[in-house]
């Protein structure tokens, strides 16, 4: 999983925003930014599978990955605590 203090400000407000919805019509400096969490893992693009699952906006939306999730969760309630048995 990437940690999260690898990401820079512009990826993290990104990862950020796809926490409250999909992110439709963005513009050039924010796409290439969502194409490069693409290849991280942390966000997918809608594409014809949302649609065939019933997704009626843009193929070109992005969306938060299960990684994704983890990853904006871990940051937002700290550092996962382990518990021992």
């Amino acid at each position: 999983m990437t940690p999260v203090q690898g990401l820079s400000p512009d990826e993290r407000a990104l990862l950020k925003e796809a926490l409250s919805g999909p992110l439709i019509d963005r513009d050039p400096a924010s796409l290439g930014v969502g194409l490069k969490l693409c290849g991280l893992r942390l966000l997918q693009r809608a594409g014809t599978v949302a649609i065939a699952n019933g997704w009626r906006g843009s193929p070109h939306a992005f969306f938060l990955t299960r990684e994704g999730w983890v990853l904006m969760k871990a940051e937002r309630r700290g550092a996962p605590v382990r518990r021992s048995a």
